[in-house]
């Protein structure tokens, strides 16, 4: 048995994940060229509706992951300028205590 959607268009319907408030995480199929002029405005949920209480939580979480993600990649950038700083200060170290013992 095939299960394949087709929207108005007459595409194979193209299943996306919703990450609105409202529906957070809900799959669904939608018509392929949803978001550009003349899409047929097709979708139908594949995913039951979501708890009230899991329409709250989810978005929170969502959104404190997404901060906790930025801090953690603006560690790492930080992290490497620590590492190039230190690296440069000992290439810079070598070549005076180099220089010095050469002209001493």
């Amino acid at each position: 048995m095939d299960n394949t959607q087709f929207c108005y268009c007459r595409k194979v319907g193209k299943i996306t994940c919703s990450w609105t408030d409202s529906n957070p995480g809900r799959r669904l199929i939608g018509c392929e060229r949803y978001g550009e002029k003349g899409a047929c405005g097709y979708f139908i949920w594949v995913d039951p509706p979501m708890c009230e209480r899991s329409k709250v939580v989810i978005p929170g979480l969502l959104r404190s992951l997404s901060k906790h993600e930025a801090v953690i990649k603006r560690e790492k950038k930080k992290t490497i300028y620590l590492w190039l700083a230190l690296t440069l200060s000992w290439v810079m170290w070598i070549s005076g205590l180099v220089l010095f013992c050469k002209f001493k």
